[in-house]
């Protein structure tokens, strides 16, 4: 005859406890890192567009060298704000 077998774990605690669910922000957290792509890809797909036109058309070249610069600095500057603003919320 067969006995009916009962598996008993070593720590009975642990047999009580329920799974845990997966966290709540996993969706979020990959958000970010997909952003950060878009935005290189973005930047690589207009960065081409200028360069293609700076050959194209040299005498544009230091114009968009200008323009470039210009949005560079916007850039730069909003990212100090964003990070000032992040150090102060902690």
């Amino acid at each position: 005859m067969s006995q009916p077998t009962s598996i008993s774990p070593e720590d009975p605690a642990s047999a009580l406890q329920q799974p845990t669910p997966p966290a709540a922000g996993g969706g979020a957290a990959a958000l970010l890192p997909l952003l950060v792509l878009v935005f290189a890809l973005l930047v690589l797909i207009i960065g081409a567009g200028l360069l293609y036109v700076t050959i194209a058309h040299p005498s544009l070249a230091m114009p968009l060298t200008v323009s470039v610069a210009g949005v560079t600095v916007v850039f730069t500057i909003a990212g100090a704000i964003a990070a000032f603003i992040a150090a102060s919320r902690r």
